[in-house]
């Protein structure tokens, strides 16, 4: 299966960690003598550094505070309301990853979600898609978030921060460009750390491939007992192998069948080398539009859902990918399956 450059299908508009410089202070009203900083969500404010020093204040995502000090990894902040205390340095923002994480995600809020999908544990959602990069949250076991861009990119031990690409990685990682609803921001989790948000009775029909973007296109009035209830008609996308540039190479439709009384297959295209994101076309008729390769160029498939028929409409040429593009997070340093270019 033919390779092609990611940095050849899509245009990347946030600049690279290293350049985050630009992205400059967050709030003009601030005095320059003062060391501005942002905590990340839920950071434990302690009275002191001793192990038995009490809680002070849980402060939430985002909360502005002044360093006064530091102390080996430890830093002692004052809030806006003159609440002082000590916090783990790890847990702070500075005002330019606190800006560039603002510019994601406004650039992030021009994609389409592409489905809501969940934590299988804890997990920590990145400033870049890197295991060490900064984190800004932390999600809870099964907490819900929407995904926008799933991308396969090199993993670096955190000693090669600030020398790629000179370091050589040590495996690949695929990552999702994500929306965090209970903080408003976007930022890149692991994607094998999390799983797509459908109901039991339709995720059981997965096979065993990872479904990396779903949609309900409709639904189907059925009866259960005096009950009347309506079940969504699903469109899924899949991803079938490891390693792979593309992001699904399945695609399947599922609706609710009334006499069988369970989901079957209306619609499925296999083999193909799709990319995320995926539009749902507005109008009378539910239409949506996919983006495939063909011999290393991009083309737009449109097919419509009406009835128990999904139509295939035709294809063509990409046009107008930059309006959908996911800004990302390291603009042109990649290419091909993540590889630092030189």
């Amino acid at each position: 299966m033919q390779s092609i450059s990611r940095s050849a299908i899509r245009t990347f508009a946030l600049p690279a960690l290293a350049a985050f410089a630009l992205a400059g202070c967050v709030r003009g009203d601030e005095a320059a003598d003062l060391d501005v900083h942002y905590t990340r969500n839920d950071s434990e404010l302690y009275a002191g550094l001793e192990h038995d020093a009490p809680v002070v204040s849980v402060l939430p995502f985002d909360t502005q505070v002044s360093v006064l000090e530091r102390y080996r990894s430890f830093s002692r902040v004052r809030t806006s309301d003159q609440l002082e205390g000590w916090l783990p340095s790890t847990l702070l923002l500075d005002q330019t990853l606190r800006g560039a994480l603002a510019r994601l995600t406004t650039q992030a809020s021009r994609v389409p979600d592409q489905g809501s999908f969940r934590s299988r544990d804890t997990l920590n959602v990145h400033v870049e898609p890197y295991r060490w990069a900064p984190t800004f949250y932390q999600l809870s076991k099964d907490e819900s978030f929407q995904v926008i861009d799933r991308m396969i990119v090199d993993r670096y031990p955190a000693s090669a921060a600030g020398s790629l690409p000179e370091t050589e990685p040590t495996g690949e990682d695929y990552w999702y460009l994500v929306r965090v609803p209970s903080v408003d921001e976007a930022g890149w989790l692991l994607a094998n750390m999390a799983y797509a948000d459908v109901p039991l009775e339709v995720a059981a029909l997965a096979q065993g491939l990872e479904i990396v973007a779903h949609f309900q296109i409709g639904s189907t009035e059925t009866e259960e007992g005096s009950q009347r209830l309506f079940k969504p008609t699903w469109l899924w996308f899949q991803s079938s192998g490891r390693g792979d540039i593309h992001d699904f190479d399945v695609m399947r439709v599922y609706q609710w069948d009334t006499r069988r009384r369970r989901y079957v297959v209306i619609r499925q295209v296999s083999g193909i080398e799709g990319y995320l994101p995926v539009e749902i076309l507005p109008g009378s008729r539910t239409g949506f539009r996919v983006l495939v390769d063909r011999d290393g160029r991009m083309h737009e498939r449109t097919f419509a859902y009406v009835g128990r028929r999904v139509s295939y409409l035709g294809e063509a040429p990409a046009s107008g990918i930059s309006r959908l593009t996911p800004p990302g997070g390291f603009g042109e340093r990649y290419t091909g399956r993540g590889t630092a270019s030189h």
